[in-house]
């Protein structure tokens, strides 16, 4: 976040009472959530009284600190400014890195928006749907969102905000901008973002690609890492075998032919008729050589016991005809003739059929895939993978994988060996937190929303192509396009602003 400076004399008044009116709906807002979701939502109330105090008190000014958007502390620091420097030299290199920042980001945001504007029509033509997710999911913080841990993520957090703002101070220097501090920003006792504060001056005197280039540059870096930190996983992964090689089903069908044998969630089968099934796809190719009503015999290896060990047992299963199940589900004859289904097909009745390294293959993705596919599908894939992360911990309860899955894999090769399993798990978890945390903090300051760095992009977008037609005009000037792109996008960043919280306020009533 680039932090700018704020107007002098009457405008300090006039900004002051910006940030009273502010905080007053942010504590209104915070008491009636409070009341009706979480007791957070009241705790940030009472910071942004508390802040409002000190900053009349002159507190805050002795401190060198500054309430931002009403709730929010800056911190300054002048710490780093050396470091910042010197990694800064090579100003053509930081340039260039600019130039490929700006149009990541550029084609990063055309996808936003269209998928803001489909999420806006879709919710006024066909409504929102209940979530049932809880109130805390809407906390993004370490330790209170039910799907994020502490330590892991509050680590990722920090190190992912440090190069954002990095990333915002290299391209200021690169391009001659003097940096004046950096710093974070303050919610109660945990950081919520982090700023660059460049000369404000140099900032708005800069030509506009320079300027795009600097905002561009700390989304697309934290792009580039989670893209980097997910290929890292993909190296560790290779450090990692199956235990027990074979197939496992995440749940069993009521009254099928797998229920009534015995067979139990996460058991291993590892041979079908005495013939190994390491995988789902050869599970499903013996499976389909037999027909419904013919018993087969599965070879199963049990839960882990209290000394950590499987036992080996052989059950007969008779199995069913998967139409007459796909009856019981109301389709109809066309439909499951359309599915390829025949009345002879043989079902064994259960769900999530996947093998032991399913875990470890749902991190590394597109390189986990069994089937050879296009080239243009698995550069898809790569470049898709790092954002599908985002959505593991919703569905294992903040975990990378499921427990059970966890118990199928071992450390293996001369890294895992030297690492074993427990510290190769726990760098392959700092590092998915560290893509989480990356990837969301790219995507989220790509919304074309000020002070969002893609609200600062489209401003200056909205800037050439006003100034553009502008130009044909009879009396053209610089401050009349100033102020027809201000009014642009101030009205287009509460547009967003007041659509995304409609939809997240519909789904919780």
């Amino acid at each position: 976040m680039i932090q700018e400076e704020g107007a002098r004399g009457q405008g300090v008044s006039d900004t002051r009472t910006a940030r009273d009116r502010r905080a007053l709906i942010l504590i209104f807002v915070s008491a009636f959530l409070a009341v009706q979701w979480h007791w957070a939502f009241g705790a940030l109330g009472l910071w942004v009284l508390i802040l409002s105090q000190l900053e009349r008190r002159g507190v805050l000014d002795k401190w060198d600190a500054t309430r931002v958007l009403g709730g929010l502390l800056m911190l300054r620091s002048n710490r780093g400014q050396g470091t910042i420097e010197k990694v800064a030299k090579p100003r053509k290199f930081w340039r260039i890195y600019g130039e490929v920042s700006m149009w990541t980001c550029f084609f990063v945001m055309i996808f936003i928006v269209l998928f803001l504007l489909l999420s806006f029509a879709s919710a006024l033509i066909y409504g929102v749907p209940k979530s049932d997710a809880p109130a805390s999911q809407l906390i993004v913080l370490p330790g209170i969102n039910p799907i994020i841990p502490f330590w892991w993520p509050a680590i990722a957090f920090v190190g992912a905000l440090v190069i954002h703002e990095f990333a915002h101070a290299l391209q200021a220097r690169a391009h001659g901008m003097r940096v004046r501090s950096v710093g974070l920003l303050m919610l109660g006792p945990f950081p919520a973002g982090a700023f660059v504060e460049p000369e404000f001056e140099e900032l708005t005197k800069a030509p506009r690609r320079e300027r795009a280039r600097l905002f561009a540059a700390a989304p697309a870096t934290n792009m580039y890492a989670g893209l980097f930190s997910w290929l890292l996983i993909c190296l560790l992964a290779s450090q990692l075998s199956v235990i027990n090689p074979g197939v496992h089903a995440s749940g069993i069908i009521e009254d099928s032919a797998a229920a009534e044998s015995g067979l139990q969630p996460w058991e291993i089968i590892t041979h079908v008729d005495d013939i190994p099934v390491p995988t789902a796809s050869e599970m499903t190719t013996q499976l389909d050589a037999f027909s419904a009503g013919e018993t087969v015999n599965l070879t199963v290896l049990s839960h882990l016991n209290d000394d950590d060990l499987r036992t080996e047992r052989i059950i007969s299963v008779t199995l069913t005809s998967k139409w007459d199940y796909l009856k019981t589900q109301n389709m109809t004859d066309a439909q499951i003739e359309s599915l390829g289904v025949d009345k002879d097909d043989a079902f064994l009745g259960v769900s999530g059929m996947s093998s032991g390294s399913s875990g470890i293959d749902r991190l590394v993705g597109p390189l986990a895939w069994e089937n050879n596919q296009p080239l243009y599908v698995d550069a898809l894939g790569v470049a898709v993978q790092p954002i599908v992360l985002i959505g593991i911990p919703i569905n294992f309860e903040g975990q990378i994988m499921g427990s059970q899955e966890l118990e199928f894999i071992e450390a293996d090769g001369w890294l895992g060996n030297l690492l074993g399993t427990t510290v190769l798990i726990s760098i392959i978890t700092l590092l998915f937190w560290f893509i989480w945390w990356n990837v969301g903090l790219g995507l989220a300051n790509l919304i074309p929303i000020i002070p969002f760095d893609g609200g600062h992009l489209m401003k200056d977008f909205l800037g050439v192509v006003v100034g553009g037609i502008h130009r044909f005009s009879r009396n053209p000037h610089s401050l009349k396009t100033e102020m027809t792109v201000s009014k642009i996008s101030s009205f287009s960043s509460l547009f967003l602003f007041m659509g995304l919280l409609l939809i997240i306020i519909a789904q919780q009533l």
